[in-house]
């Protein structure tokens, strides 16, 4: 989890799902990629679109807009996969678009509007010049049973792959 009290300021990836702008911090970004078609895994949760491989590792896509429990689009030119690395998963996040990089100063930071087990992965809203953020926790983006449905939907895809 991201501890936003002991910092001054956090610098933030800021990407789009729908009419809102959500954030991520940087240190959690490995890379931003242009979509991949993904190969869809049986059984995987339905936000899961499927898994990829990406130069030799086989990682989980999640639709943000599935996610977030927003209407799906198809992909635009905008489209991008945020590729999280995490404390112990490497994650990739559909989005549909990645804007800028942002100093956001903690003072500046509102708690989540509302407690839910369904949305802990909300750190808070950032106030940024005229702008509200949604700041994502994406060490607490995915639940156990989350993860552990997506580290069988993976072991699936490596047993496929060593098949072939």
């Amino acid at each position: 989890m991201i501890d936003i009290k002991t910092k001054t300021e956090l610098q933030l990836i800021v990407f789009s799902l729908g009419k809102e702008e959500y954030t991520v911090p940087i240190e959690s970004v490995q890379e931003i990629i242009m979509p991949q078609k993904a190969t869809h895994i049986p059984k995987s949760p339905a936000f899961i679109e499927g898994v990829i491989n990406l130069r030799g590792h086989v990682i989980p896509i999640i639709d943000g807009r599935k996610r977030f429990e927003l209407p799906v689009n198809s992909d635009t030119n905008e489209t991008r996969i945020i590729v999280l690395e995490l404390e112990k998963h490497t994650i990739g996040l559909v989005v549909d678009s990645v804007s800028e990089v942002v100093h956001l100063k903690t003072e500046n930071i509102e708690p989540a509007p509302m407690e839910s087990k369904d949305c802990n992965f909300i750190l808070g809203v950032g106030k940024y010049k005229d702008r509200l953020l949604i700041l994502i926790d994406p060490y607490n983006f995915l639940d156990v049973q989350e993860t552990e449905s997506m580290q069988k939907s993976i072991q699936t895809a490596k047993n496929i792959l060593e098949t072939k």
